[in-house]
């Protein structure tokens, strides 16, 4: 699971990793939930990028998991399946692809990201729509990075 010495009670890995520091996971569940719920951005379009940054980051963890509310807006296991080719594909809308383009420099060199990889982000989300955006990568970013790290998998061994 991790090669952490101990772990709090919890129902996953990553909550019984996290849950050893109680107060930072509850703020941290209570910000990680608005990203879903204020809806500034799709759930479909929030979970390519989370998965894809998983993905990026060597996160076992964050591969193994689905968000609900994505699943419901259509997300299948066949374009996740297609997401580290996200670029020879046409499963991927415009706008997905944008936004793929954009959470993989950001991972990679946030300070790199330039007015061509910006503008059909904004455009397709509008000012507002893009913080959310920014803010949910790093989260996402950040999270699947603490996964890779603390060597946190989906089924409780060692990666």
């Amino acid at each position: 699971m991790t090669w952490l010495p101990e772990t709090a009670p919890g129902e996953d890995p990553f909550e019984r990793v996290f849950g050893l520091r109680p107060n930072l996971f509850e703020a941290w569940k209570q910000f990680e939930a608005l990203l879903w719920q204020e809806a500034r951005v799709e759930p479909v379009l929030l979970e390519l990028c989370r998965l894809r940054l998983a993905s990026m980051n060597g996160a076992l963890y964050g591969l193994s998991t689905r968000n609900p509310a994505a699943r419901e807006a259509g997300l299948d296991e066949a374009k996740i399946a297609a997401l580290d080719s996200w670029r020879k594909t046409e499963l991927f809308s415009d706008t997905e692809a944008a936004c793929l383009r954009f959470a993989e420099q950001f991972a990679l060199d946030p300070g790199e990201i330039s007015d061509e990889i910006a503008a059909p982000v904004v455009e397709a989300l509008g000012d507002p729509g893009t913080v959310a955006f920014v803010e949910a990568l790093a989260i996402f970013d950040g999270f699947s990075r603490f996964c890779a790290i603390l060597d946190i998998t989906s089924n409780g061994d060692a990666a």
